[in-house]
Parts: structure tokens; sequence; C-alpha cells
């Protein structure tokens, strides 16, 4: 028999879920493949950020995606939500693919995020979200420049690691890469060489049209940064910049 009131909490906490198995900019860890679309709103995988893109996203968009991990795990537990052994679901892992990125998304944006790296801006990229019942975690990596006899290269590095865990109501946050070297960095990956898209080319296609629909912004606003003390921001939310330490561009 059918619980009327648990439908409702249902339909009204969870209008729109999304399967990912059909986010082609999106990998993912985990044979459950059902999350809040609310929640993948506050990921921006399959772009770059320029530096005030990206303290936009710490600044003023962690609170919400607070909220939203917190919705998800609400609706693993409201749904009944099982992996294929029948054991609870209780966390799932995000990465961003690889073919979509570099393959799709940056031979567009080449010369933007080349120039931008030139002129000293930090770009980076939402590398991993993973989310369990004891806390969050927000991974970014950075695009650096390469140079080579044959011309330029763009690479990554891992960056930056947030974590939040829900027992201490704090963001911890993690450099994992010190080095200062936007250019010839001494440690680096190279992207993957050979795409594959499994034959959904179309679908990746349609993504990237979607992405790039988005404004990019690879350079720091002045404006941005004069303007914190006065930027309006939802007052309902909890403030978690509070708890973040300075940080450097």
């Amino acid at each position: 028999m059918t619980n009327p009131l648990r439908e409702q909490i249902f339909r009204e906490n969870f209008p729109q879920i999304t399967d990912l198995r059909n986010q082609v900019h999106i990998s993912y860890w985990s044979d459950y493949h059902l999350i809040s679309q609310t929640l993948l709103n506050y990921l921006p995988f399959g772009r770059s950020l320029g530096p005030t893109t990206f303290y936009q996203y710490i600044d003023y968009q962690f609170d919400n995606l607070l909220i939203e991990a917190r919705r998800n795990l609400l609706f693993w537990s409201l749904s009944g939500a099982n992996h294929f052994n029948q054991t609870p679901v209780t966390q799932t892992t995000l990465f961003f693919d690889e073919t979509f990125f570099w393959h799709y998304y940056i031979p567009v944006r080449t010369r933007e995020i080349t120039e931008a790296i030139l002129q000293g801006n930090r770009i980076r990229f939402l590398s991993q979200f993973c989310l369990s019942q004891t806390q969050i975690e927000v991974e970014f990596n950075e695009i650096r420049l390469r140079t080579t006899e044959g011309g330029t290269q763009l690479v990554y590095c891992h960056s930056k690691e947030y974590t939040y865990k829900w027992s201490d109501s704090l963001w911890e946050v993690n450099i994992i890469n010190h080095e200062q070297a936007l250019v010839n960095p001494a440690n680096f990956s190279q992207p993957s060489t050979e795409p594959n898209a499994f034959g959904r080319e179309t679908e990746y296609q349609e993504r990237l049209e979607q992405i790039l629909n988005q404004p990019d912004d690879f350079s720091i606003d002045a404006q941005y940064w004069n303007s914190l003390e006065t930027t309006e921001v939802d007052s309902t939310l909890p403030s978690s910049s509070s708890s973040l330490p300075a940080l450097s561009s």
C-alpha cells in the first residue's frame, strides 16, 4: 500500500530526477544512476572556470550546494534507493568526462584559455564531486600551459579540494598542488589523446552547445572584487564563506 504523505513529500522535494547515464559530460562511480536535478544544477562539470567565476562559485554557491546535497540524501532515503545487491545507497562519486572536456569543450575554448593563462589568470575546472552520509568533497583541477617544439599544449594539475563534514558544519580546504608556474609546470598530467564518445557524438555535441551558451569569464573581473561587500545574497541561506580561510587567486 502506498503512503500518500510520503508520495506528496517526494513530489514536492524532487520534481525532477536525472539519470546519470544520459549525462555525457559526467562519468560516475556507482551502480545507482539517479540523482536530483537540482543538485546537478550546482555542479559545473564540463566547462572551465576563470578566477572570478571560480570564486563566485565557492563564495556564493557552496551554500546552495550543501542544501541540494542534503536534499539528495533525503531522496535516497525516501525512494528506498538500493544498489544491485539490495544494500542502501549511501554515497556516489561524479567525475568530469575526459572525452567531453578535452575533445569537445577545450578545442573550442583553447585560444581564450591560453591567452588567459599567459596573462597570469588561473583557469580551473570541477574534476570530482563526492557525496556520502558523512561528508561532501568538491575537487578542482587547474589547466596549465606547456610549451613544446611543436607549439603549446594545455595540460592539467591537481588544484584544490574542499571537504564539508556534516558533523562539523565547516569547510576544510586542502591545496593539493602548491606549484605556482602557470607555464611549463614541473608536475602535470596530459589529457587523454583518444576520444571515446561511445557512439554518442550527437549527444556530446548537443551538450557542448548548451554549455557554450553559458557565459564564460577567463579573466579577473575587478568589479566583482570591489563589490564583494555589497553583493546581494539570499539572506535565508546560511553563510559558508565565513568558514573559509582567506584564499589566493
